[in-house]
This record gives structure tokens, sequence and C-alpha cells, in this order.
């Protein structure tokens, strides 16, 4: 995990050329593993090997949606023009995050057979993505406007 963070971060400097944005960026991950957590409680289920392989999958995800919502605030001068900005992704981001969770469900809910051992990594990418989804259309843009220092 560690390794994937190092690579996604040097990636995002590359993309972004900044140190700073990358930060805005990655800091959704480790919020995001409340959204493990609960999901794990909720399904009753203990967090194993493969749900660990999850939260690299959902890393992954996660730092998907970031791009495409900082990609877009990057030129916002004003607050008015940052919740514009933000609220054109909504959408999209809703979008892509709904249908891979609808995707996920029936193996989330009704496992059976060979796929009752995915069914963790289904969780945690489930369940995590639906918490990150939140984060990344509300604390995302707002944890910008804080960094930019956006009046």
């Amino acid at each position: 995990m560690i390794v994937a963070l190092i690579l996604i971060f040097i990636t995002l400097v590359a993309m972004f050329n900044s140190v700073l944005l990358p930060f805005v960026v990655i800091s959704v991950i480790p919020l995001s593993l409340l959204g493990v957590v609960i999901g794990n409680f909720i399904m009753g289920m203990n967090f194993t090997m493969i749900g660990m392989i999850g939260v690299v999958g959902l890393a992954g995800i996660v730092v998907n949606d970031g791009i495409i919502m900082i990609e877009f605030l990057k030129d916002a001068k004003s607050l008015d023009d940052l919740m514009n900005k933000a609220s054109l992704r909504v959408r999209p981001i809703l979008l892509t995050s709904i249908t891979t969770i609808l995707g996920l469900a029936t193996l989330i809910f009704y496992p059976f057979g060979q796929s009752v051992i995915l069914q963790p990594l289904a969780i945690v990418i489930g369940y995590g993505l639906a918490f990150s989804t939140l984060l990344n259309l509300f604390y995302l843009p707002l944890f910008y406007a804080i960094i930019k220092r956006i009046k």
C-alpha cells in the first residue's frame, strides 16, 4: 500500500506540476477507509487479505474521482466559481460511482459458491466507494478552497 501511495503521489506531482494538489487528492484515501470499516461492520465481515487488496483498488478509484474534481477546480478564482465548477462534476462522479456500486451489489449481498471468497473485496470497494464519493463531492472542493485560500 505504501508503494502504491508513493507511485500515485509521483504520478500526481507530474500531472499537476504541484506538490500541494496531490496531497489534496490523496487526503481522501485515508478518510475513505472509514467507509470500509463501516461496510465491514454492517455486513458482519472480518477484514481479510482479500479486503486489503480491495483497499489498494479502492485507493485507485478514489484518486481517479479526485483527479476529475481537482482538474476541473484548478482555475477557480472565487468561491462562487469554485462551487459552480464543483457542481458540474457531481453528475459524472455520481454516475461512475453508482454504476460501480450497483455492479458490485450482487457480489456484496448475494454471494454463492466460490464467489464467497471475493465478497470481502466487493464490500471494501463498494462501501468505501460510496463513502469516498461523498468525500470527493463535498470535502475535496472545501479542502481545495482552504488550501488555495479562495475567499
